[in-house]
């Protein structure tokens, strides 16, 4: 390249990089929010035997998500790679609930279960088992596209 041409491209690259700040403080401009559901997603490693225990207490919490009138929990019992199970928990306050203190809806799903399961002891007991179940596990957040 020569001389002329760098200095063109950098001339031409400041007049660009100038505009944006102006552009950036137009406070009128509400950014629209991408069309997608999120999804907190749990990967997990079942500790040697103990898949079958570990479904019946995911079955428990599914129950819990039925009376509270919850749906879209996906449970995928996998048969390649790493995980045995792959569940998508959906976050129904979008991708912002990763920054809240407390879910609120967290304190209602926790009192349900624990009527369902015979008091806060008994809960706190089982999920302490299953806990108790996971050899290794991740999470991760995704979405899945609207349209």
């Amino acid at each position: 390249m020569t001389r002329m041409t760098i200095l063109a491209a950098a001339l031409a690259l400041g007049t660009v990089t100038a505009a944006l700040p102006a552009a950036a403080q137009d406070a009128s401009a509400t950014p629209e929010l991408m069309k997608v559901d999120w999804y907190d997603v749990q990967l997990m490693k079942w500790a040697p035997g103990k898949a079958g225990r570990a479904h019946e207490i995911i079955e428990m919490f599914m129950k819990t998500d039925k009376e509270l009138g919850l749906t879209g929990v996906m449970d995928f019992h996998m048969r390649t790679g790493p995980w045995d199970s792959i569940v998508a928990l959906p976050m129904r306050g979008g991708v912002a609930e990763m920054g809240w203190a407390n879910n609120p809806e967290g304190k209602k799903w926790d009192e349900a279960f624990a009527k369902q399961v015979g008091g806060p002891e008994k809960a706190k007991a089982i999920y302490e088992e299953f806990e108790s179940l996971i050899a290794r596990s991740e999470r991760h957040v995704g979405h899945i596209d609207r349209d």
